[in-house]
């Protein structure tokens, strides 16, 4: 299995893909252009050059075109072409091979082909992928084998082009040719930047090694040091209250009020991250277990009262603190509160089912969730998916998100036991729910975060209790692929992994949304997908309902 690439070397790539369109990475455009740098400015080869006195948009330039004229042949080109670098500029008189327009650059491309390999003396380069297959897959795969480069340059200077990913599907070398000498058959070059172009082409068998495989490389931070990073700023978020310390919402400093639903989020997050409930954080985990209202239940800040989706977020994390702690009753109000309206809202519903597995108390919760969750797909094309709303003959567009929310769900009571005969039809419908939402995930382009607005009618048929929920899209679709079995060097969970990275900002150790707010729930999901990622390279073929 190919290894996903590293936080660093996944911005990398993400700014190469990004600067791609238009006329490429030319000095002009890095200078004039609102574009995100950090990644490439903060690369050794792009410092030494800065330090040397090349101006920084020179510097990285410069280093980008090194980079990718030590590449195997087909990535080099690839990555020239795409970038506009120029390599082949004095060898091939087409002018459309670094013209401003990306389309003329990848039609001049697959025109001079073969001539390109020819004056790489790499002659053995197979027929020209078609151009959706260099759109979609081996410019994904080149810009990849990059930032690999410019990442770990010490990893490619010992090692060689060899040590790189490289071309899979259209495009790749023929077997014999130099690039191949002695060279195991990999998977396509690891996570692919944030795309509007994600490729879902199958992964290859990853090169043999006694070791296993790694989350990041010498040149990156450790993983597990990241994590550190973002414990502590988690930790430092804590704010005091009467009620005792707990997280607010929003982690920014100055952030309040802390909430007991924020604060379920938070403990789960350390959970992920720390394996078990530190000594320093017990006093925090009580405020959960004394949060819940007279009747049974938890709420969001906002609301009026109990509701099942906050209900259900707080049980998860008491359960998770404790698996012995007896949550019947409030299981049973939990299940008295998933009314009609509830079941027209598949976030709701996917946030009670998800609990209802993990509790494993009320097997018949379970089975009427996971019913009502498939009554909530609706028909598009000839696939069933999860809209954001189920009302009846509400016109309603596909949400990833929800998609994503709903193939993890079921994918986790799949997993739950053994199934009675009674039940097997069951989830042999929605086993195959879950296969058919998987397939179309894997196809979409766009990962961008959405957001809700849940408005409940009150019982006294004037008043409505609302409350505003955002998704962390990308978050959501990696959980949804790697539970629905996809390895992680399938190219739609590594490209999703990449959104993931891209929302985090390291000066501060948390997830980040769009509009500068650090959402605790963000991390909390951001740390999950992580997670789910780190343990399906480890433990291949899990299948449904990974955990």
């Amino acid at each position: 299995m190919s290894e996903p690439l590293d936080p660093l070397a996944a911005g990398v790539a993400s700014a190469l893909k990004s600067l791609r369109a238009r006329a490429g990475l030319r000095e002009e455009r890095l200078a004039g252009a609102e574009l995100a740098l950090d990644a490439l400015i903060g690369l050794e080869s792009v410092r030494e050059r800065i330090a040397a006195g090349d101006p920084v948009e020179r510097a990285i330039v410069r280093a980008v075109t090194a980079a990718a004229g030590a590449l195997p042949p087909t990535y080099s080109i690839v990555a020239d072409v795409s970038l506009g670098l120029g390599l082949s500029a004095d060898l091939l008189p087409d002018s459309d091979l670094y013209s401003g327009d990306l389309g003329s650059r990848r039609t001049a491309l697959l025109q001079n082909w073969d001539r390109l390999h020819q004056v790489r003396s790499a002659s053995t380069a197979g027929p020209a992928p078609a151009p959706r297959a260099l759109r979609l897959e081996l410019e994904t795969e080149a810009l990849s084998a990059l930032a690999v480069a410019l990442t770990d340059p010490g990893r490619h200077a010992v090692a060689g082009p060899a040590a790189l990913p490289q071309p899979t599907g259209a495009g790749a070398p023929r077997r014999g040719g130099p690039t191949d000498v002695d060279r195991p058959e990999r998977a396509p070059g690891g996570v692919p930047p944030r795309s509007r172009d994600i490729g879902t082409g199958q992964a290859g068998r990853g090169t043999a090694t006694a070791a296993p495989p790694r989350l990041v490389r010498s040149q990156a931070p450790m993983l597990l040091d990241e994590f550190r990073r973002i414990s502590a700023a988690l930790r430092d978020a804590l704010v005091p209250s009467p009620e005792g310390k707990g997280w607010p919402h929003d982690l920014r400093q100055g952030s309040k009020p802390s909430t007991v639903l924020s604060t379920s989020f938070g403990i789960k997050a350390m959970l992920l991250l720390e394996g078990s409930l530190p000594h320093d954080l017990i006093p925090v985990a009580e405020r959960l277990r004394n949060g819940e209202f007279p009747e049974g239940g938890y709420a969001a800040r906002s609301q009026r009262g109990p509701r099942p989706e906050a209900t259900a977020a707080v049980l998860s994390a008491l359960h998770r603190l404790d698996g012995t702690m007896k949550l019947d009753d409030q299981l049973a109000a939990l299940k008295n509160n998933v009314k009609t309206f509830e079941k027209t809202r598949p976030f709701i519903l996917t946030n009670v089912l998800e609990t209802s597995v993990q509790l494993g108390s009320d097997p018949g919760l379970t089975r009427s969730l996971v019913e009502d969750l498939l009554a909530a797909r609706r028909p598009y094309g000839n696939v069933f998916l999860w809209p954001e709303k189920a009302e009846k003959d509400l016109v309603a567009a596909p949400s990833i998100a929800h998609t994503s929310r709903a193939v993890r769900a079921l994918a986790q009571a799949l997993a739950a036991g053994p199934a009675s005969p009674a039940q097997e039809a069951l989830n042999a419908e929605a086993r195959e729910a879950v296969n058919q939402a998987a397939a179309w995930l894997a196809e979409q382009q766009d990962l961008g975060n959405v957001s809700e607005s849940i408005d409940r009618q009150l019982d006294d048929g004037v008043d409505v209790d609302s409350v505003y929920v955002r998704h962390f899209t990308a978050a959501w679709v990696v959980k949804a692929l790697v539970s629905a079995g996809l390895p992680a060097s399938h190219p739609a969970v590594s490209g999703a992994v990449a959104w993931v990275w891209e929302y985090y900002s390291r000066s501060v150790g948390l997830w980040r949304w769009p509009n500068g707010d650090l959402p605790v729930w963000m991390t909390l999901d951001a740390i999950d997908a992580l997670r789910l990622v780190a343990l399906a390279i480890t433990t291949p073929g899990g299948g449904f309902g990974a955990s």
